[in-house]
């Protein structure tokens, strides 16, 4: 079994479960315990320290705080809600699929608009307020964790690319083929050119579909539904590129041969230890890198284009939904505070300033990044990822019952991430017979999707988007009546 920080993922549920059941019986009788569980393990030590000023602040109050994977959380504190015994407070699951509507449906959080204040909402970005996202029918029930930053930029190592005499960063695919090449021939098996966290879908699904939508693809978020023309684009031209590209630095030996074999933390770790050249990752790389790499002499650079005149941007992330109250908490004012406190910029609560920080997240919170933004690397990042991005049309913000269709809705495999795993363990050749059936069995799939759902076919497609700019509030206005 997998090991995660000394214990076994079973032995840290069974150590959860103990804590929810047993824990506040070890405690004083007039002690409270506020139980909090996300999997937010770029922040833990920060955490650490904004739950010792809490506890400081409130005498007889005892923060229990569990950091789980999405796995462990799935599989422990899901049947928790359901046996009504949940934690305070916890996330709602997006990476399993699950929306804010589904949890509302169930049962799971209570609304927030009854505790938090004005002055506390006040603070916040506008874009904290979405109706499906963080509201249900006006009302308030989680707020994000973090801004929605691209998680898709190329990290490279300046020491590797040194040592291979690489002078010039790459721009585009046929650039970047060359480079990763250069390298891996200068590192006679040290070091490669490119690596990834193979064995997770969801890193793979993100960088094809970037790489299509830097180059001009219409194509919505990873794990989202937009269609092109009325079908699936996942076979089009930018995507055939994409992996043109990716196969070519695979048949040149200049992928990372563990790449099919880890996970995107492993690829992390060794990208920081000098194995390769180029990683695609997001944000989060830089405050782990700062505690466990602190001499790590890094870039951050935008992904490649397959052609110096091509025309898009990668997707910019919808703002996401994060903690809540649980609606069956004993103590949701206490969970309010917390809440409010996590998001303070005082002397006692500066959680969010420390985390900017460090490079761990941009924040949510008006007037914070800019304030506390004082990492290079981080602000490069932020930089960058500003000028690459552009917002994407959503179905779900076009009509929330769109939200149905996605309860509905199928994957179809092989997928994308799996055929490209399929093309990097040299199990598939030719990529483009199932990319091909990819997006027919797709488009036949979201037809069948919208009619269970009684949601208009035609809502997956946005003719007025315009590749590589924004789609707007005004955008969304302009658009035809669904019929």
């Amino acid at each position: 079994m997998k090991k995660i920080k000394g214990l076994t993922s079973v032995c840290l549920v069974l150590a959860l479960l103990i804590t929810m059941f047993v824990g506040a019986g070890a405690l004083a009788d007039d002690e409270i315990v506020l139980r909090v569980v996300d999997w937010s393990d770029s922040s833990v030590t920060q955490r650490a320290a904004f739950h010792e000023a809490f506890e400081k602040n409130h005498p007889g109050v005892k923060i229990e705080y569990t950091c789980m994977t999405i796995d462990q959380f799935s599989s422990s504190v899901v049947s928790l809600i359901s046996s009504g015994d949940a934690p305070d407070l916890f996330p709602v699951p997006i990476a399993t699929g699950m929306t804010l509507q589904q949890a509302y449906d169930d049962g799971w959080f209570q609304s927030l608009d009854d505790y938090l204040t004005d002055d506390f909402k006040a603070t916040l970005e506008d874009n904290c307020f979405q109706e499906g996202i963080t509201q249900i029918d006006g009302s308030l029930y989680t707020i994000p964790e973090k801004g929605a930053d691209a998680n898709t930029l190329f990290y490279y190592n300046k020491d590797v690319l040194d040592k291979a005499g690489v002078t010039e960063l790459p721009k585009t695919y046929d650039d970047f083929i060359a480079v990763c090449k250069q390298v891996t021939d200068a590192g006679k098996g040290e070091y490669y050119g490119l690596i990834e966290g193979g064995n997770q879908a969801n890193r793979l699904s993100a960088l094809l579909l970037t790489l299509a939508a830097y180059n001009g693809s219409k194509v919505a978020e990873n794990a989202k539904v937009v269609t092109d023309n009325g079908v699936c684009t996942f076979d089009n031209q930018q995507m055939l590129d994409a992996f043109a590209m990716l196969k070519k630095v695979f048949d040149d030996g200049s992928l990372h041969p563990d790449t099919i074999n880890i996970s995107a933390p492993e690829a992390r770790e060794l990208f920081a230890q000098g194995k390769a050249a180029f990683l695609c990752q997001g944000m989060w790389c830089i405050s782990t890198w700062a505690n466990t790499y602190p001499d790590l002499n890094y870039g951050v650079m935008a992904p490649p284009k397959a052609s110096a005149d091509s025309v898009g941007a990668i997707q910019a992330p919808a703002t996401q939904p994060w903690m809540g109250i649980y609606s069956g908490s004993k103590h949701p004012e206490l969970a309010a505070e917390y809440l409010m406190g996590l998001y303070a910029d005082t002397d006692d609560y500066h959680f969010q300033a420390d985390c900017i920080k460090i490079g761990e997240r941009t924040s949510v919170v008006k007037g914070l990044t800019e304030k506390y933004m004082n990492s290079a690397i981080m602000s490069d990042y932020y930089t960058i990822a500003k000028e690459a991005s552009a917002i994407v049309p959503s179905i779900t913000v076009r009509d929330n019952d769109y939200y149905k269709f996605y309860s509905e809705v199928v994957g179809i495999t092989p997928s994308l991430a799996s055929i490209l795993q399929g093309v990097w363990s040299s199990s598939i050749t030719d990529y483009e017979t199932p990319l091909h059936t990819l997006a027919a069995a797709s488009t036949a799939e979201w037809k069948r999707a919208c009619e269970a759902a009684g949601v208009s076919y035609d809502g997956l497609e946005f003719p007025n988007w315009v590749v590589g700019t924004s789609y707007t509030a005004a955008d969304y206005a302009a658009l035809p009546a669904l019929n």
